[in-house]
């Protein structure tokens, strides 16, 4: 097993040694203590946000028909959601709509029979939520039609951007330091630009702050982008308001919870296994209004739609343990570049099979639903942490009729006819850009951990580090030399290995899932990896262990 110590100072004390991994020199405190006042930008720095909140100002007063377009994932749906709340609910505004795509008939974002339709519905301001930088054609074509267009997005611009009425979006703006914002935190910061227009007092806009919060950390997490900076503070404070302050929720965030029955405080684990799958799940196979309609109704209205939700996220279960069955057995391990093709996937869940493929073998991995009918292919791509998937589309930019993405994901859409020639330019740039050692993955550890450490004053310091997440991962580490005590085997089939040991003079149990069958092979003394986790039944701590050996 290959693995690399990030950290090892053992003259500093855990928790800087854990700080220095995240390269958290200056400032610690604003770190593990984080406030809105530490990391909050200007929302004005972003790129046309005056132009486009006094746009969306001189809409309202002139009593202008308004749409919404989101894109049909987590990010995009809680984008939607909060534009529509602040304008309907708190500026008292109702001439407004959201419309999604389909994402079988239409695939992602704006395009010209959207705008058919809503220019036929009468609107004269779109504003875009999660989508739209790359909307070149479609931003000319609502110039023509007459209706101006605000975009807001946080995604990669191609070689051209949209020639829109405003372009917000911190890729675009050279004043606006940080580039990690998720769609719903471009979206936030226009509801906070917004609002500084408005008479409200200051505890009036710290409540519609508040309110917002929570919504836009399930959209930033759920999104995958690096929980740092100013990120990191709106995940924190949103987990805070809803563990510790569930009145202030949304009534439809608050009854969605209330159905899920979570045990624990709502951490981010929760956000990316619990909920954010089931908000996904509406525009993942059926339609996204099923997912919005969770969040803007409550009572028994809101039940229907939860348990519709929950129907088909159990469809989208078995659909993506389908397909990557069938993957798996069409996928070639031998090449850098993995790719699959089949008319059979479904094209919600193939950034989800994507992800798997890459996962398992550590390399660039594209699925391929075909569609005949069309003449298309339509991929999602995933790629390792040392690999660039929207630089690996971009070389083949030329030949594909939409791509779009960041460094760990992306999707495309191309002509059959294109196809080979696609895929040998993805194969080529694969083999010439990834080495040997890219291949061979490596476990990442933290820092080892003291047997002298393994106690609560220490160990309670961990969580000062979390929300947990891309950019900032829990922490992993190194016990070495536990004297094994006590072996059992634990849950259904006995399919998990518990194990009882001595490390220094401690008692610390560990748990390895998955690895019940392992019982017999375990040695008087072992060395383990893994994350240290609060044990809430029995008090105290636990290994959580990823890998153990003598």
């Amino acid at each position: 097993m290959k693995y690399q110590i990030l950290n090892q100072d053992n003259n500093l004390p855990l928790i800087q040694r854990l700080l220095g991994v995240r390269n958290i020199s200056e400032k610690p405190d604003f770190f593990l203590d984080p406030r809105i006042a530490h990391y909050w930008k200007d929302p004005f720095l972003l790129n046309d946000m005056e132009k486009g909140v006094e746009r969306i100002i001189q809409a309202l007063k002139n009593k202008e028909k308004i749409m919404i377009f989101g894109d049909y994932d987590v990010d995009g749906i809680t984008s939607s959601f909060c534009v529509y709340k602040f304008i309907t609910e708190f500026l008292g505004y109702k001439n407004i709509s959201i419309m999604y795509p389909d994402r079988l008939k239409d695939g992602y974002g704006l395009k010209n029979k959207h705008l058919d339709e809503i220019k036929a519905k009468g609107v004269s301001l779109i504003i875009t939520v999660d989508n739209g930088i790359t909307s070149v054609q479609e931003a000319k074509y609502a110039k023509e039609l007459g209706i101006d267009l605000i975009i807001t997005d946080h995604h990669h611009k191609l070689d051209q951007v949209p020639d829109s009425y405003a372009l917000i979006n911190p890729q675009v703006s050279p004043n606006y330091s940080f580039k990690g914002l998720a769609g719903v935190g471009v979206a936030f910061k226009l509801i906070n630009a917004l609002l500084t227009k408005t008479n409200f007092d200051k505890e009036k806009k710290n409540q519609i702050f508040n309110y917002f919060l929570p919504i836009v950390a399930i959209g930033t997490v759920a999104d995958i982008v690096p929980l740092v900076d100013e990120n990191r503070v709106i995940v924190k404070k949103g987990l805070e308001l809803i563990n510790k302050s569930p009145q202030t929720l949304p009534k439809g965030l608050a009854g969605f919870l209330k159905y899920l029955n979570i045990k624990d405080n709502v951490d981010t684990f929760h956000i990316g296994f619990v909920i954010g799958p089931r908000i996904n799940a509406g525009g993942r196979i059926q339609s996204p209004y099923d997912s919005l309609k969770i969040l803007l109704t409550e009572g028994e209205k809101q039940l229907e739609h939860i348990e519709k939700i929950e129907a088909i996220n159990t469809e989208r279960r078995k659909l993506q343990d389908k397909a990557f069955r069938v993957a798996e057995k069409k996928v070639n391990p031998d090449q850098n570049f993995l790719f699959v093709c089949d008319e059979e996937f479904h094209e919600g869940i193939v950034g989800i099979v994507a992800g798997r493929i890459t996962e398992k073998y550590n390399k660039p991995s594209a699925v391929f639903k075909i569609d005949q009918e069309k003449h298309q292919a339509i991929a999602s791509l995933r790629g390792p942490d040392y690999f660039s998937v929207i630089d690996m589309i971009s070389s083949a930019g030329e030949y594909l009729l939409r791509f779009g993405g960041h460094k760990g994901a992306g999707g495309l859409t191309v002509d059959l006819d294109q196809l080979d020639k696609v895929l040998e330019i993805f194969q080529n740039y694969c083999q010439e850009k990834i080495a040997p050692e890219d291949l061979e993955k490596t476990t990442l550890i933290d820092t080892k951990l003291w047997d002298h450490e393994w106690n609560d004053d220490e160990l309670k310091e961990i969580q000062l580090l979390a929300p947990f997440g891309e950019g900032n991962q829990e922490p992993s580490f190194l016990l070495e030399n536990i004297k094994v005590e006590r072996v059992e085997t634990v849950g259904k089939n006995n399919s998990h290995l518990k194990i009882y040991g001595i490390f220094g003079e401690k008692t610390i149990v560990m748990m390895f899932w998955g690895k019940g069958a392992d019982a017999n092979l375990i040695p008087q003394k072992i060395s383990a990896i893994g994350r240290v986790k609060t044990d809430t039944f029995n008090g105290g701590y636990y290994l959580d262990g990823e890998a153990r050996f003598v």
